[in-house]
C-alpha cells in the first residue's frame, strides 16, 4: 500500500519531507489516541508543486500571468467575490481596504477588480476576510485564483504531481488531499490518464470543490469514478472558511457517495490546519482501515 499527500496552499516554506513528516505525525497522533498500530507495512510519496504556486501567486506581480496559457481572469474575479459575498463585505469596505492596498480606487469599479488587479484583488479580501469572525488560510485567495485562472499552470502543477507520485509508481494508493491539493489530486484521479489505476481511498480535508467557481474546470463526471476511487471520506471543519461550509454533494460534482465528516478536531486559531484534520478519528480510521485493507 502506498499513501500519497497532495498539499493544499501556503506550502513555500516547507520542503518535501517536512510535509511528510507533518502529516504522518498528525495521522499516527490519531492513530495512537484511538490505540490503534498499523501492521501492514506502506510507503509514503509526497506531492510538491508548493514552489511553482508561490512563483504565480507573488505579490510583486498584480496580474494573473504565469503558467504562458491563456488566462480566464473573469473565472478568477468570480472566485474571489464569491468568497467576498460570502462574508458580507460591504463595497466600502472593499473601497477601503483597497486604498489602504495600494490599489488605484479606479482599479476596483464596484467591487470588481479590472484585469490584471486579481492578485491584489485576492490581498485585499485577505486583509478583510479575518475581521468577518472567519479564519481564511493565508494566501489562500490568491494561489487559488490564480490556479483557477491560468490553466497552462495548473497543467503544469499536474503534470509535476504526476511525474512525483503517479507515474511509474505501483498501486493500491490511498490519496489524501488538503485544500488546494483535493481539486488537483481529484481532477487527476477522475481524469483519463489514471484510469484502471487502484485508489481504494481518496480523503479531502478542507476542500473547496464544492464551492461554485471550482466547478467549470472539474471533470464532467456522472458518478463517482469506480475505479479508481473506491471510497471517498470528506473531512471539514463547519468554521473553515475555505470550504464554504459545503459538503461535497452531486450538485457540485454531479454524483453521490462522497462521505461527509464535520467532526473534527477544532484548532480555533486556525481551522483549516492540516494536522487537526488528519488527527480526527473518523479521518485517521479511515486511513488506518484502508492501510490494513
Amino acid at each position: 500500500m502506498r499513501l500519497v499527500l497532495v498539499h493544499g496552499i501556503n506550502n513555500e516554506s516547507y520542503t518535501s519531507e517536512d510535509i511528510k513528516e507533518l502529516w504522518l505525525s498528525a495521522l499516527e497522533k490519531g492513530w495512537q489516541e484511538q490505540q490503534l498500530a498499523p501492521t501492514r507495512k506502506f510507503t509514503v510519496d509526497t506531492a510538491y508543486y508548493a514552489d511553482i504556486l508561490a512563483q504565480a501567486s507573488d505579490g510583486k506581480k498584480a496580474a494573473v500571468e504565469m503558467g504562458g496559457g491563456a488566462v480566464s481572469s473573469g473565472l478568477a474575479i468570480e472566485f474571489l467575490r464569491a468568497y467576498a459575498e460570502e462574508a458580507n463585505v460591504s463595497e466600502e469596505e472593499l473601497q477601503a481596504a483597497a486604498i489602504a492596498e495600494g490599489i488605484p480606487p479606479e482599479a476596483v469599479a464596484q467591487g470588481v477588480p479590472h484585469e490584471g488587479w486579481v492578485i491584489a484583488f485576492a490581498r485585499v479580501l485577505e486583509r478583510l476576510l479575518p475581521t468577518k469572525g472567519k479564519y481564511i488560510a493565508r494566501l489562500f485567495l490568491r494561489q487559488a485564483a490564480i490556479y483557477i485562472g491560468d490553466p497552462a499552470l495548473a497543467a503544469k502543477i499536474e503534470s509535476t504531481v504526476a511525474k512525483q507520485v503517479f507515474t511509474g509508481k505501483q498501486d493500491p494508493t490511498i490519496v489524501i488531499g488538503h485544500s488546494l491539493g483535493s481539486v488537483v489530486s481529484y481532477r487527476m484521479l477522475a481524469g483519463p490518464a489514471l484510469a484502471g489505476r487502484s485508489f481504494p481511498l481518496f480523503v479531502t480535508v478542507g476542500s473547496p470543490l464544492s464551492v461554485d467557481m471550482f466547478r467549470p474546470i472539474l471533470p464532467k463526471r456522472g458518478r463517482l469514478p469506480t475505479p479508481p476511487i473506491g471510497r471517498w471520506v470528506n473531512g471539514r471543519n463547519k468554521e473553515d472558511f475555505v470550504t464554504m461550509g459545503k459538503a461535497i454533494t452531486k450538485k457540485s460534482i454531479g454524483f453521490e457517495g462522497v462521505e461527509d465528516v464535520t467532526d473534527i478536531i477544532d484548532n480555533e486559531e486556525d481551522r483549516h490546519d492540516i494536522s487537526a484534520y488528519l488527527r480526527s478519528p473518523i479521518i485517521s480510521r479511515a486511513v488506518f482501515d484502508a492501510i490494513e485493507a
